[in-house]
């Protein structure tokens, strides 16, 4: 017997992370006879997002790609509007659902998508790290102003701000399990459920024998020349790429810059906890060493086995980013301070 239409289970995600996020909540929790319907609405048309809004229809029985368009008030309308038309498509407006499980409990348009939706119970799942970090705009939010909260009202969003609906959630999801969440009545979830072997030829690994061992060294890029200036970046890449022997460059999705002239630029579909995962799972004797500046995916990266991460930063960075490296550092992470060859930083 089919579901009805209360039993009905929706998750929205806007980026590939959600995506497993939602992946794993869907596999391992909801036992029970249930619809399962996925909204996959990023902030941009690319073959990336396409990639992961075909892994969310693989685990959903109807599922809708919608750009979400913000630039200007006329795309701003022509979004709400075709937001609505895919609701209506799927028979969720207004109609009674048993849960909606959502991340990005800041946005404008998700706040309208769960106000048109008669859900039973509303869930939380990590955004990304702004659910951890401190400073993010889901501990410390903006306020809002009187137009936008009018332009709310208008819109029968019934979310007067973050706060509103972090309080509607009956829980939240986390895969962040030791860390405190903006939420307290967490339930924690693995990202990945099998994972790569910790060994090399049955063995811990040895750092100082590299015998039968292959690093493989990525630095993540992070866009930095909009707060540090085009050349002092560049310049910051090139350092690591040569006191690192870096392999391979990992573009940031908001990535300006090219750095193919200097080193191989990874092109791929999977973002940097799946490439990681396939790499670990495909060759065995393989150590994955992660570069970066103050990448939140070093949080997902962290506990993979056989990959080790180094955080790095120059006086520009820390003097811009210090807050994020203090939290950072007070997680456990290695810093090194790319002024002072050989030093790490324990700040």
């Amino acid at each position: 017997m089919s579901p009805s239409i209360a039993q009905r289970h929706v998750f929205i995600c806007i980026t590939p992370l959600q995506v497993l996020i939602a992946q794993r909540i869907i596999a391992d929790l909801i036992a029970q006879p249930a619809q399962i319907i996925g909204l996959y609405l990023p902030y941009a048309d690319t073959a990336k997002h396409r990639h992961y809004f075909a892994k969310l229809q693989a685990v959903c029985d109807q599922a809708a790609f919608v750009v979400l368009k913000n630039q200007t008030w006329q795309q701003r309308f022509a979004t709400l509007h075709q937001l609505k038309h895919t609701l209506k498509r799927l028979n969720l407006w207004q109609q009674p659902v048993e849960r909606v499980y959502l991340a990005s409990v800041d946005v404008l348009f998700l706040q309208y998508v769960i106000a048109k939706i008669n859900f039973h119970q509303l869930y939380t799942f990590d955004d990304g790290t702004a659910n951890i970090f401190p400073n993010s705009s889901y501990h410390q939010p903006l306020p809002k102003s009187r137009a936008m909260q009018a332009f709310k009202k208008l819109l029968g969003v019934r979310y007067a701000d973050v706060g509103a609906v972090l309080a509607a959630s009956q829980a939240h999801y986390t895969i962040f399990a030791d860390e405190k969440n903006v939420i307290a009545n967490t339930i924690p979830i693995a990202l990945y459920k099998d994972l790569p072997s910790p060994l090399v030829h049955n063995q811990p690994i040895d750092k100082t024998d590299k015998t039968d061992q292959t690093v493989k060294r990525l630095l993540l890029g992070q866009g930095l020349d909009t707060f540090i200036g085009e050349a002092a970046y560049r310049e910051l890449v090139q350092t690591m790429v040569t006191r690192f022997a870096i392999d391979a460059f990992v573009p940031h999705p908001r990535e300006r810059l090219d750095f193919g002239a200097l080193l191989p630029v990874l092109a791929t579909d999977n973002i940097i906890e799946d490439y990681v995962m396939a790499e670990l799972h495909q060759h065995p004797n393989q150590v994955i060493e992660i570069y970066t500046f103050m990448s939140t995916a070093v949080f997902t990266l962290k506990d993979l086995p056989r990959t080790r991460i180094t955080l790095v930063y120059n006086r520009a960075l820390w003097q811009q980013f210090v807050e994020a490296y203090q939290f950072l550092v007070s997680r456990g992470f290695r810093l090194v301070d790319i002024d002072a060859p050989n030093r790490e930083g324990s700040v």
